[in-house]
This record gives structure tokens, C-alpha cells and sequence, in this order.
């Protein structure tokens, strides 16, 4: 697993490698919450380019992420994620609260969007 830090959009970025089962759920949430809190940052953005498997463990741990930057008023980005990892995100309804997107830049950028329109809504 990698971190880092955008401040720009404060926004770690999650680079994760492997199966997301129940012991490396735990440490990415873990990990997660101990740089969130370090850097300030409200946003949380996880690389799934290199994730080959993923069970419940991991949908837990992207809600719990999503329950933390809520409440800071962030936003939880996914992206490079494969075709089996998605039908698993959609079939377990967090599709619905975060951003899914091909690439970091576009997520940020359907990001940036929601919080425009946020204020255009208002």
C-alpha cells in the first residue's frame, strides 16, 4: 500500500495492491484514518489499478471511509477499478455514494463538479 498526500484538493490517495480481504481491509482503514487525521485532509481517493480481488471486508471499509469524510464534508473517489470489483460495487449499492471514474484526474474533477453544484443548488 501507498499514501500520498494532493494538498491542493486535501486528498490522500490510497495505492493498493492485491486482494482486499479482511486482514488488508483492516489496515487500509487503519492507514486511512491515521493520514486523514495527520494531514487535515477531507478527502479520500483509492487506487484500485493493482487490487485483484475484493470481498465484503473491502465494501466495509470503503463505507467507513465514506461515514468519516462525510462528516469532515468529503468525498470518497475510486478509480482504475476493474469490471469484477465494479459489478460488486453496484450490486452492494456503494456505487451511489462515491465517485467512481477511470482516472485520479477525472475523479477529482466530478469531485470539484459536485461541490459547484452543491453551492449552484445551494
Amino acid at each position: 500500500m501507498e499514501m500520498t498526500l494532493i494538498a491542493k484538493h486535501r486528498l490522500i490517495v490510497v495505492r493498493i495492491y492485491g486482494e482486499i480481504d479482511h486482514h488488508a481491509a483492516a489496515e487500509v482503514r487503519r492507514v486511512a484514518d491515521r493520514e486523514l487525521k495527520r494531514t487535515g485532509a477531507v478527502n479520500v481517493a483509492f487506487d484500485f489499478g493493482h487490487v485483484t480481488f475484493m470481498d465484503s471486508a473491502g465494501i466495509g471499509m470503503i463505507i467507513g471511509r465514506y461515514k468519516t469524510v462525510s462528516a469532515l464534508g468529503g468525498r470518497v473517489i475510486l478509480f482504475d477499478v476493474s469490471g469484477q470489483v465494479e459489478r460488486l460495487l453496484e450490486m452492494s449499492g456503494v456505487s451511489r455514494i462515491v465517485i467512481i471514474s477511470d482516472t485520479l484526474q477525472h475523479g477529482i474533477a466530478e469531485m470539484n463538479n459536485i461541490g459547484k453544484e452543491r453551492i449552484h443548488n445551494g
